[in-house]
């Protein structure tokens, strides 16, 4: 009840004698950078105000229409993430068409329609291509937006959101966001399941009239196609498109640090720290800068050859690579160092990343590395011109951040161009270590570590949404002891004079809550009937127990059956899924005998455990007791108690891999025939595979349950 746990090899063969002419460690020398000629892309503009570029490749018949909004949404901050539903409302159906009968439609003539909150693509064979501009014409114009369609939309949207409140880099994500624009920002929004169900149908409706309008759109058309060809062919299926007043928001100014703060999120079970030193920067597309910061980047971070990835990774073995970035943008672009790191090296990896920023910033570069760079950047560059699409990008770049009409034409001279002192004199502009924010998501442990780093001293604690949180202090068990004389600290605790709290004293009050030592000593079998959601599907669970020694578990899917099974028998046990079968691997089988030990919380030392009072800690806001259970081979499960209460409210599980596992325990509630045990009926696991709510339907105790059902 507690979680349910669900090579590829590859052989490189080298001669001998390549082996000893090759030296690995002499990186080799880099080319000269190649000369580009750009072609400019054909353009047209509708009178309606729809500005097109065409770049013809004849190579293949295929062609392809990509229309992009120049927009500012002006989205209500209760409403974020309505913008992420346009994108399948308009491909779900218009008003002349059914969803099903558009898609069969797509489907008859292989094409591919996809859509979003800021533009719209469509690709299909050269032959086929007035039936994909009937389909992309009518969405663009004529979707009609269905509540049932918005409904399941909304679903999914939740559901992601589970996966998303526990994935360490959406966490650090979202409070980067709220931290360098302000939760004003249109940078910032977050989406939350009740901004989700605060979107409606008519707002949905509101943002496709405003904003799909073709005086605020870029159509890019590329493939085997003239330009009079082209010029036929969208004025017939886009030139009734009518233009409208569509509104730009006003943004406010975003949050630059004038100091270094220390922002910690803190993560359950977390084994590593996710670490991101970020600030804005005022930085736009277009401008002389762009070109040095790029430069800049690629010696600092930004590829597998950069500083941080030869510090942390090649020279320390701190983490599986560490990267930076400089994002340009027409209103704050921003700057971010990235690494994931051990818990033991968390403050370490910290200062080699600072260290990094600040070697970049105060000592010149070398002549070579900034040589290679200027040649593997060309290369790239030069690279990225065998696709048509990227010039018709770059085509439509230059027009909406008016840029300068030989930009990209004279992108590999300004690359040439730039110097050991421009890669300084950049660096000392927009790498700021002293004014940086150093944003972790991490054990709650580490969190101390990183004081040192904060030019006040402080450590600034969030949730997974940006807001700010009480410091999650670990209060020592001593203050909640009472003493002869009466109650004494913060904390109280209902136990009889001069008794201190220890494991004993907060496992027989659980034990007690739960229905006493004699009702779970009473346990002979257990079995349970549940259901979870899984990528929008119910999925049905059964678990059935024999104590000591008998467990299965098995999935059912509506439609395809059972699609996962588990036994263990003893000391033997078997996965199926997929139609395969294995056995269970040991240490696995270590985990599901405890589960199948229906007293196992009586006698943790059966299983090789040792049990510790870490102190009081709070669970959303309750006050609870917090037990350490650790065993040699690197397991350790973190128990939280309710102090009111008793029970048992989070477990928090790991293991020697750096596998984590978190479920939260609700709704307690008795067992038939359990004589007065009582069992939370709603579980929360959280883990690598993302979270699920299991809902139990019934559960039944000392129920005969057939040998057959372990087999």
């Amino acid at each position: 009840m507690k979680k349910i746990t669900l090579s590829i090899a590859a052989l490189a063969l080298f001669t001998a004698s390549f082996a000893q002419t090759l030296d690995r460690s002499v990186r080799p020398k880099a080319g000269p950078a190649p000369e580009i000629k750009l072609k400019d892309a054909q353009s047209f503009t509708l009178p309606n105000g729809l500005k097109v570029f065409v770049v013809e490749n004849h190579k293949i018949p295929v062609v392809s229409y990509s229309f992009q909004f120049d927009i500012d949404p002006a989205i209500d901050q209760e409403k974020a993430g309505l913008d992420e539903f346009i994108g399948s409302l308009v491909t779900a159906g218009t008003k002349t068409k059914t969803k099903q009968q558009f898609d069969e439609a797509k489907d008859k003539i292989g094409a591919t329609i996809a859509a979003s909150g800021g533009g719209l693509f469509g690709s299909a064979m050269k032959k086929h291509q007035n039936g994909l501009l009937t389909l992309m014409s009518d969405a663009i114009m004529n979707a009609d937006f269905k509540q049932e369609e918005l409904d399941k939309l909304k679903k999914q949207g939740k559901a992601g959101l589970e996966q998303s409140k526990v994935d360490p880099d959406e966490m650090l994500s979202n409070v980067t966001k709220v931290l360098n624009y302000g939760k004003s920002h249109p940078y910032a929004q977050l989406t939350t399941e009740k901004t989700i169900e605060n979107a409606t149908l008519a707002d949905c409706q509101e943002y496709y009239s405003t904003y799909y309008r073709p005086n605020v759109a870029y159509l890019a058309v590329v493939g085997d196609i003239t330009l009079a060809e082209a010029k036929t062919l969208v004025t017939k299926y886009f030139g009734d498109w009518e233009k409208g007043e569509v509104p730009k928001v006003a943004y406010p100014k975003a949050n630059y640090p004038s100091k270094t703060t220390v922002d910690f999120v803190p993560r359950d079970n977390a084994v590593q720290s996710v670490i991101g030193v970020s600030y804005p920067i005022d930085l736009k597309p277009g401008t002389p800068d762009v070109v040095k910061v790029r430069m800049l980047n690629e010696i600092l971070g930004g590829s597998g050859t950069g500083r941080l990835f030869m510090n942390l990774r090649e020279k320390h073995g701190w983490t599986y690579g560490s990267y930076s970035s400089f994002d340009n943008d027409k209103e704050v672009g921003s700057f971010q160092a990235y690494a994931k790191a051990r818990n033991a090296v968390t403050d370490s990896s910290v200062s080699e990343i600072l260290g990094e920023m600040k070697r970049i910033r105060d000592e010149k570069v070398d002549a070579q590395t900034l040589q290679d760079m200027k040649s593997y950047v060309s290369g790239t560059f030069a690279i990225g011109l065998e696709s048509p699409q990227t010039i018709a990008r770059y085509a439509i770049n230059i027009d909406r951040y008016k840029m300068p009409k030989d930009y990209y034409k004279n992108y590999l001279k300004a690359v040439n161009e730039v110097t050991v002192d421009d890669i300084q004199a950049t660096a000392k502009k927009y790498v700021k270590p002293e004014a940086s924010r150093i944003i972790v998501v991490g054990d709650k442990d580490e969190a101390l570590k990183l004081k040192r780093f904060a030019t006040d001293g402080k450590i600034n604690y969030f949730d997974n949404y940006g807001n700010a949180i009480e410091a999650p202090v670990t209060q020592p068990v001593e203050e909640a002891t009472n003493t002869a004389a009466g109650k004494s600290g913060n904390y109280n605790y209902d136990a009889p004079a001069v008794e201190k709290v220890t494991v004993e004293t907060v496992m027989n009050k659980y034990f007690d809550a739960i229905g006493g030592k004699a009702a779970i000593e009473g346990l002979k079998s257990l079995s349970a009937e549940s259901s979870m959601e899984m990528q929008g599907n119910e999925v049905f669970v059964s678990q059935k127990i024999v104590s000591p020694d008998k467990y299965s578990m098995s999935m059912n899917h509506p439609q395809a059956g059972e699609v996962f099974r588990m036994v263990v028998n003893g000391a033997k046990g078997s996965v199926s899924q997929m139609g395969q079968t294995q056995e269970v691997p040991a240490e696995m089988l270590e985990d599901q005998m405890m589960q199948a030990d229906l007293q196992a919380d009586l006698h943790p030392e059966k299983f090789g455990f040792t049990s510790k009072v870490k102190g009081i800690e709070k669970v959303d806001g309750k006050e609870c007791y917090v037990i350490e259970k650790t065993n040699d081979k690197g397991t350790k499960i973190v128990s939280y108690f309710d102090k009111a209460t008793g029970l048992k409210v989070k477990d928090n599980s790991s293991n020697a891999k750096g596998e984590a596992s978190t479920v939260v325990y609700d709704n307690y509630k008795a067992v038939k025939n359990g004589n007065g045990y009582k069992a939370p009926f709603t579980l929360k696991i959280q883990g690598a595979q993302g979270s699920q709510e299991v809902k139990v339907q019934k559960m039944e105790a000392n129920a005969t349950i057939k040998d057959s059902v372990f087999k």
